[in-house]
């Protein structure tokens, strides 16, 4: 139809409605997939004298890039766009935003998309977009972790930020998700009380009309992660407990293993050798079962570590032989890991595993 018009368009001498349907048909272009054809269209329209909307001209032209992943181009014309918009459009500076910040990622300037998502977000606010702005905060945050160029405090104020937007959302799915995400990154943050606070939120959310297993799952193996990290070792054993039974019934074996491996490491804290032997070698198997040479090698340094409190030398030395000889084959060494899902952090021996 863009393409009748222009045809149609052509043979009327007003310069303006030419412009216009090329314009639009450009954009056309660019949304279905052919950012060529719409690049050629929209500088074919711009060659036709000023384009009344600039603003969204280069938002187009910033769009073309961006689909032929030249990124750098791109971010070249978002910002263009956002200095031509006008205040008031803050829709339109808010998406643009938006896009510069996932570009910026693209071409590796971490700190710039994390600016990008944290104006974005400021943004949305203004156009009353609780929700828009609640997860540009969250990338916001999510991308100044990642670049590790921001204080503590810069992040932490940032989650601070997302979490008093979280209390405009009523989308109780997306809320939930939210405050597991808020709590993944002070995790990251070790602030671990914080953690679990956002974890508890979320599970709180994940009940009822708004049930689902495999979120109960998620939350339930982050929040007994969280116990461990604050050596509450008695209270992280129902909740591993839980998510590795859930699992189990979702036949998500790397996940139960994942929960198996922490529910051993809880009982070796409580010098419950006994138990802490059983569930690593009920992870062990789930890790065989998917391949994950990696899980397999941080259960056999459990195993190792338990038969030596056990007294079992000679059983403890064949674990951490099998340990060695995994670590050859996976050629990933993260010895006495704590996982998060983005970050590792080095901390005695045991695997910690923080879900989204």
């Amino acid at each position: 139809m863009f393409k009748k018009a222009y045809i149609l368009a052509d043979g009327v001498p007003e310069m303006q409605s030419q412009k216009m349907c090329l314009f639009n048909l450009g954009a056309a272009y660019i949304a279905m997939g052919k950012p060529k054809k719409g690049l050629k269209c929209l500088l074919k329209c711009k060659s036709k004298g000023a384009v009344e909307k600039d603003g969204d001209f280069y938002f187009n032209i910033a769009a073309a890039y961006d689909e032929m992943k030249e990124y750098s181009k791109a971010v070249k014309f978002y910002q263009r766009a956002i200095n031509e918009y006008r205040p008031s459009e803050t829709q339109s500076i808010s998406d643009a935003l938006i896009k510069l910040g996932y570009c910026s990622v693209n071409v590796g300037d971490l700190p710039s998309a994390a600016r990008s998502f944290r104006l974005a977000s400021h943004s949305y606010q203004k156009a009353e977009k609780t929700e828009d702005a609640a997860m540009a905060m969250r990338e916001a945050a999510s991308y100044m972790i990642r670049s590790q160029r921001f204080s503590k405090a810069e992040v932490l104020e940032t989650l601070t930020e997302c979490a008093q937007q979280c209390s405009g959302i009523t989308n109780q799915d997306l809320l939930g998700k939210l405050y597991n995400h808020i709590g993944l990154h002070y995790a990251e943050m070790m602030c671990f009380h914080q953690a679990g606070k956002y974890f508890i939120k979320a599970m709180q959310i994940c009940s009822g009309a708004n049930f689902s297993v495999r979120k109960r799952a998620v939350l339930l193996q982050n929040l007994g992660a969280i116990y461990n990290a604050l050596c509450q070792y008695e209270n992280s054993l129902r909740y591993h407990g839980e998510a590795a039974h859930l699992y189990g019934a979702l036949r998500e074996r790397n996940a139960q293993g994942q929960s198996l491996c922490n529910l051993a490491y809880a009982y070796s804290q409580l010098k419950n050798y006994d138990m802490a032997e059983y569930y690593y070698q009920e992870a062990l198997n789930a890790f065989v079962d998917v391949g994950d040479l990696y899980g397999q090698q941080q259960v056999c340094e459990g195993l190792g570590a338990t038969s030596f409190c056990l007294g079992d030398l000679d059983q403890a030395i064949s674990y951490y032989k099998q340990a060695l000889t995994l670590f050859g084959k996976s050629k990933v060494l993260f010895v006495c890991t704590v996982c998060l899902v983005m970050h590792t952090e080095h901390r005695d021996f045991f695997l910690l595993s923080i879900r989204k």
